[in-house]
């Protein structure tokens, strides 16, 4: 299973961003909610390195809301249709790609979209 989620210094702007916009105050409600709309994308994930200097940490249980099984097969199910191999690592590293791009997602959307989704 996953221990942590590191988040990057541009994702922990993004989140103080929509903080400040949806008055939700809790990173991992809206890291919750980024995973899963990158999940929902159809789109495949770029392979990308990330810089986790200045960025910020979340408990993968805190992170999950107490629902790691649920969040874990997510990615686990979006992995396998995208045809990647699956193991622990690829796992949370999916897992993270996928939170930040729901992240820029987020932030990207109009405030009228933001709070409708």
């Amino acid at each position: 299973m996953i221990d942590r989620i590191r988040l990057t210094a541009a994702a922990k702007i993004q989140l103080a961003t929509l903080k400040r916009r949806t008055e939700i105050e809790h990173n991992n409600a809206l890291c919750r909610h980024a995973l899963c709309v990158s999940l929902a994308n159809p789109a495949h994930m770029p392979g990308e390195v990330l810089n986790f200097s200045g960025g910020l940490e979340i408990d993968w249980r805190t992170f999950t809301g107490n629902n790691e099984a649920v969040y874990y097969n997510l990615v686990v199910v979006r992995m396998l249709n995208d045809q990647m191999k699956v193991s622990e690592n690829s796992v949370k590293e999916v897992a993270t790609l996928h939170t930040h791009r729901g992240l820029s997602l987020l932030v990207g959307q109009k405030e009228t979209e933001l709070l409708a989704a």
